[in-house]
């Protein structure tokens, strides 16, 4: 009984100062979106003292990095030009108990301290930034690709060259560094991506492709009709005909418009549905009706009568 009693009183002790440990950075958070809504830099010395105070306490101190990540945005709203916090956050990683290990809690806190860097025109933001292309963790690594197409300059995009070049596990990288490259130097950038179209690497070539459609070049149709002539696995081509349909072009608009007159079911459905990322008027409410009945597929119009009717 009196063993019983003793963990009892442990566990409300430990659950206690649980609860406080919570509260306060809680509070701490609080009172940096107080700060930052009261518009002034005056505040900007504590909130960085409490940033530093912070980043040397155990992980137990600031869960997460709530507290930490408040604190920066609250930095970023008052116009902090110094570069003292986001250099230290973004090289800041909290190790976290969970089932079965540990995991890192701090990687959002380096991805938004690449982003207030940048915003500052750190005159090293680029050699930061390159440690960040390289982070154990995808988010910092997408927040440091961002980074460096808002710079847009030659600097980053030869970083971001060198990103796709050697590689990366996580695909959605890599997708951000082919938008940031169409963005910042499209004509330079528009055959570059081109040729990861015919990329064995899970992932990459969907990627590429999404990122051509979405960057609504001129030129950029052409590279994803060629890349649907040479390949036929039907998986890829789902997403071909996505990107084609997000260049938003009046040859793309044809193109579907081909693909459910002469392609089978499966490749027809796909095309109709991405008709719907265009404009619709009855002009080409008709010619799509046109080409679906040409088609003389039945699940095909029945799927139109459903989307565009």
């Amino acid at each position: 009984m009196a063993r019983s009693s003793q963990f009892r009183c442990g566990a409300v002790r430990a659950s206690a100062a649980g609860t406080a440990v919570a509260l306060a950075f809680r509070t701490i958070a609080r009172a940096a979106q107080v700060m930052a809504s009261s518009g002034s830099d005056d505040f900007v010395p504590q909130l960085v003292d409490a940033f530093r105070h912070l980043l040397a306490q155990p992980p137990a101190a600031d869960k997460n990095c709530r507290a930490k990540e408040a604190i920066l945005l609250a930095l970023d709203a008052l116009g902090n030009y110094e570069a003292e916090a986001p250099l230290l956050g973004m090289r800041h990683v909290q190790m976290e108990p969970v089932y079965g290990g540990r995991t890192d809690t701090a990687v959002n806190l380096r991805a938004a301290c690449a982003t207030a860097l940048t915003r500052m025109r750190y005159y090293e933001t680029h050699l930061e930034l390159t440690r960040l292309l390289v982070d154990p963790a995808a988010p910092p690594r997408i927040a440091a690709v961002q980074a460096l197409a808002y710079l847009g300059d030659e600097r980053s995009e030869l970083l971001l060259r060198l990103k796709v070049l050697s590689g990366d596990s996580e695909p959605e990288v890599l997708g951000a560094c082919f938008n940031g490259l169409l963005a910042l130097a499209p004509e330079n950038s528009l055959p570059f991506t081109a040729e990861f179209l015919t990329s064995e690497q899970p992932g990459l070539a969907e990627q590429a492709a999404i990122a051509l459609g979405e960057s609504h070049i001129d030129g950029a149709f052409p590279y994803l009709r060629t890349c649907w002539e040479q390949r036929t696995d039907f998986t890829f081509r789902k997403t071909l005909l996505l990107a084609i349909a997000l260049t938003r072009s009046e040859e793309a608009f044809d193109f579907l418009l081909g693909v459910i007159r002469d392609e089978g079911r499966s490749c027809a459905l796909i095309a109709l549905e991405v008709l719907n990322l265009f404009t619709p008027d009855d002009k080409r409410r008709a010619r799509i009706e046109e080409a679906v009945t040409a088609g003389g597929d039945a699940k095909v119009r029945e799927m139109f009568n459903g989307s565009f009717a």
